[in-house]
C-alpha cells in the first residue's frame, strides 16, 4: 500500500495552492506488527512538513493583507525581507518575513511612527507560537524542567528543547496569571 499526502490551500482571495508533502509505503507482505499504521518518526516528519506548508501559506497571506494601509487603503511597498526563526509545536522554521514601509498617510497623524512594519512581530512577539508556550508551561508545572523538555522532544517534531526555556515559559505564564488575577480582583 502506498499513501500520498497532498495539501491544498485555498486562500481568502480564491486562489489555490497544492503541495505534495510526501508518501508512505506499507507493503502488507513485508510489514511487521510494529510497522502497522503511522509510526512516530513518520508522524513527526509529516507533522513538520504539514506545519511548514501551512505556516508558509499563512505568512504569505498575512503579508499580502498587511500591505494594504488600514487608513487610506493604498498598497504599501515591501521594504525588505528578514530571516525569522519561528518555534512551533511541530518544529523550528526559518522563514523570510517581509517588512512593510509605512504609508505616507501616517505622517499626517499626531503620533509619528518610523521604520518599517513587520506583520509577524505582531503575531509572534516571542518568535514562538502561543500553543508551544502553553505546553512548555503546562509540562514545566507538572514535571522537572529537564523532563518536560525531554517529553516534548520525544513526542513532537519541535526543535531541541532546553530546560531553561521551559522554566522561563512557566515563569512568564505564572507572571501573566498573577497580573490577570490581580486585575480581576480589583474589578
Amino acid at each position: 500500500m502506498d499513501v500520498r499526502i497532498i495539501v491544498e490551500t485555498i486562500f481568502e482571495n480564491g486562489t489555490t495552492k497544492t503541495r505534495r508533502l510526501g508518501r508512505l509505503s506499507r507493503p502488507f507482505r513485508s510489514t511487521q506488527p510494529e510497522g502497522f499504521g503511522l509510526l512516530l518518526e513518520d508522524a513527526k516528519s509529516m507533522l513538520w512538513q504539514l506545519q511548514q506548508a501551512i505556516l508558509l501559506d499563512q505568512i504569505e497571506e498575512i503579508s499580502e493583507a498587511s500591505r494594504v494601509c488600514p487608513d487610506c487603503n493604498k498598497v504599501r511597498a515591501i521594504h525588505d525581507y528578514r530571516p525569522w526563526v519561528l518555534d512551533t509545536l511541530f518544529g523550528r522554521f526559518r522563514v523570510k518575513a517581509p517588512r512593510i514601509r509605512r504609508c505616507a498617510c501616517n505622517a499626517k497623524s499626531e503620533v509619528t511612527l518610523s521604520g518599517p512594519l513587520s506583520p509577524l512581530a505582531r503575531f509572534f512577539p516571542d518568535r514562538s507560537t502561543p500553543e508551544l508556550q502553553r505546553l512548555q508551561a503546562a509540562l514545566g508545572a507538572r514535571h522537572s524542567f529537564r523532563e518536560a523538555a525531554r517529553i516534548l522532544e520525544t513526542f513532537l517534531p519541535c526543535a531541541k528543547q532546553v530546560n531553561t526555556s521551559v522554566r522561563n515559559r512557566l515563569g512568564k505564564a505564572a507572571g501573566e496569571s498573577r497580573v490577570f488575577q490581580a486585575f480581576i480582583s480589583r474589578a
